[in-house]
């Protein structure tokens, strides 16, 4: 029976273990998406502690699709820099680092200058607010070109895989789903269709990395739109089949699009709606949209937190159908966050692996707590959600100030010569 430190082959890659930190938006990048010390430094620690495999946080592969503030980007080759300095980071505590590639689609807090906010069709954000224009149909294999050069600049930087985001409702997901696509060419209507994109993503991106380089997938197991027209799981499978036909080397299962709050973050929510307004993705909102947020926000609160209650492992039962069709192994996120929960999620079969970004941000140890502690009983992340709140303009951090507390006397616990891991020379300064 396999076991978080059970080694797992991922294509050509060899993963010492399989409980991942799976992606998450680190608001540490310079302004215009440079890798940062700051950055970095967030890293460190889960590097020291001996994790199998990190995925960045969404790299925009264009600037059109930058989702959010201080967000780290792989869509110019003098980011390659940075990005080499963060995959010797994770070599040294033999970390493998996959490169998550993204454009946000219509899911973008503010439009770049001189860029417009694009989806495949006109369909309102009701987070943001924004209505974005429909890609024409001229302009898509642009979106696949940016995509296959930044997989090309992973390459470059000494990445050891990439992972295409069609998940969350960015915009290889809102092609998937067609309550976002309604559009009436081939790209849209049929399944096929809707999937058109991602799978020319992946075919290009496949030809341009060669059959050896890893190529990871994240998509949704369940949109989670109700009285919406939604991609169904077994339309989602469907797509995951083609996908590997395609060459695809794993399958990461999440769920949701930012309209499907609290979903996606199942957990605690006191306090997200004020944390997002005031400190968080909606900071840059009109001041009227904003006062409206935080009128309603404790009822919102109060309705999420019994809509979605904490609950760990929300993905797995829809993940498990993806593995019972896939022969490529098959990766789950969604609340895990105790050595019982994942030892058990890991051990049940029904996925290969299992993957967490919150618990990991409250506890960058979290690999070698539930290897190494044949004890540890005491789950460090709360899920109150605030690290997710925070996210596009306050850096990252754990929101509970009892928890950061616990984790830095952790911290101190590691010994010198872990603490004292660097990448072979700092990050430069970014150009301006």
């Amino acid at each position: 029976m396999p076991t978080p430190g059970t080694p797992l082959r991922i294509g050509t890659m060899e993963v010492t273990g399989r409980l991942y930190k799976s992606a998450t938006s680190e608001t540490r990048a310079s302004d215009d998406g440079y890798v940062t010390n700051d950055l970095l430094d967030f890293y460190r620690p889960m590097v020291a502690a001996g994790t199998p495999l990190i995925v960045t946080g969404n790299l925009f592969v264009s600037r059109q699709g930058k989702s959010a503030g201080r967000q780290a980007g792989i869509d110019t080759d003098e980011k390659i820099v940075g990005l080499a300095a963060w995959a010797r980071l994770a070599h040294s505590g033999g970390t493998k680092l996959v490169a998550q590639l993204n454009h946000g689609g219509r899911q973008v807090a503010k439009a770049a200058p001189g860029e417009r906010i694009v989806s495949a069709s006109d369909v309102r954000e009701p987070m943001y607010g924004c209505k974005p224009s429909p890609l024409r149909r001229d302009e898509l294999p642009g979106i696949v070109d940016s995509f296959v050069r930044a997989a090309g600049r992973a390459v470059a930087a000494g990445m050891d895989g990439l992972q295409i985001h069609a998940a969350h409702g960015y915009l290889l997901s809102q092609f998937l789903t067609p309550h976002t696509n309604r559009r009436n060419d081939d790209y849209g209507g049929s399944l096929e269709n809707r999937a058109r994109l991602l799978l020319d993503v992946m075919a290009a991106v496949r030809a341009e990395v060669g059959d050896r380089f890893p190529i990871l997938v994240k998509m949704n197991g369940t949109d989670d739109l109700p009285y919406r027209r939604a991609c169904t799981t077994s339309e989602l499978i469907r797509v995951a089949r083609w996908l590997q036909d395609f060459g695809a080397d794993a399958i990461e299962i999440s769920r949701g699009h930012y309209e499907s709050w609290p979903g996606m973050v199942q957990g605690n929510y006191r306090g997200f709606v004020y944390n997002s307004v005031t400190r968080g993705p909606l900071a840059s909102s009109s001041r009227v949209r904003k006062a409206a947020m935080l009128a309603v926000g404790p009822v919102m609160e109060r309705v999420a937190g019994r809509l979605r209650p904490p609950t760990e492992g929300f993905n797995l039962d829809s993940a498990a159908q993806f593995t019972e069709v896939l022969s490529i192994p098959v990766i789950c996120v969604g609340g895990f966050h105790t050595k019982q929960g994942i030892e058990q999620a890991i051990g049940s079969g029904k996925v290969d692996a299992v993957s967490a970004a919150r618990a990991f941000i409250a506890d960058p140890h979290l690999y070698r707590n539930v290897v190494s502690h044949p004890t540890r009983d005491r789950p460090v992340c709360g899920y109150c959600n605030i690290c997710i709140a925070s996210f596009s303009t306050t850096r990252i951090d754990c929101g509970s100030e009892d928890i950061r507390t616990f984790r830095d006397a952790n911290v101190r616990r590691l010994s010198a010569d872990e603490l004292s891991i660097t990448p072979a020379d700092r990050v430069p300064t970014a150009p301006s």
